[in-house]
């Protein structure tokens, strides 16, 4: 009995093979922590590469003359490809437009309309834009322009789809397929933004 007893003591303060036990018991955390990384970063890449991408494409907008040719305006999506590697394609629309106001009121949500002058997406990814579908950016997505004034609007848009399974995306870590976009309102260095080809600017 006393042998039996001791045997027990024995095998209950035997400390062999607990490394590998406490492996064993962390390696499903240790996975996990890995695969959430990995798709966290690709996530806030994927914004912060698109969103720098779009402010230097409506940088280089703003600096253009008055009219820009459809091979122009069809080549900046390739310059947001080049600097948006990854994966995950970008979609572009460019809309521009003038405010019509008296001389004492403005383009803000009570006064004032917007005049489109031309709304284009590189490649036809986007739908085009009208004049009916810009009146409600008016003192919401718009600053208060002033009877003249013109901006152009660069939208854009990213369908996110995980590298890693959508399980492991959706179920472990909690991040499923989205669409992440940015709206940039770019006042030009000339007076407005036309397209070349289209009358309204004429």
């Amino acid at each position: 009995m006393r042998t039996l007893k001791h045997r027990f003591v024995s095998f209950l303060r035997d400390e062999d093979g607990l490394i590998l036990a406490e492996g064993l018991l962390m390696l499903p955390l240790v996975i996990w922590a890995l695969v959430a990384m990995f798709i966290y970063w690709d996530v806030f890449r994927t914004i912060n590469v698109t969103q720098k991408a779009a402010y230097g494409i409506a940088d280089l907008l703003s600096r253009q003359r008055d009219t820009i040719p459809t091979s122009f305006a069809d080549g900046l999506q390739n310059i947001m490809d080049f600097l948006t590697p990854g994966g995950h394609p970008v979609k572009m629309r460019i809309t521009s437009f003038e405010c019509v106001a008296t001389a004492t009121t403005a383009c803000n949500a009570s006064t004032g309309s917007y005049r489109w002058l031309f709304s284009y997406s590189p490649g036809n990814k986007v739908t085009p834009l009208t004049e009916a579908q810009i009146q409600p950016w008016k003192g919401t997505k718009i600053p208060v322009l002033n009877n003249g004034d013109s901006v152009f609007v660069l939208e854009t848009s990213v369908e996110f789809k995980a590298q890693l399974q959508t399980f492991l995306a959706g179920l472990l870590v909690n991040v499923n397929d989205a669409t992440f976009g940015d709206f940039i309102v770019t006042r030009p260095r000339k007076r407005r933004l036309c397209l070349q080809g289209v009358p309204t600017c004429v």
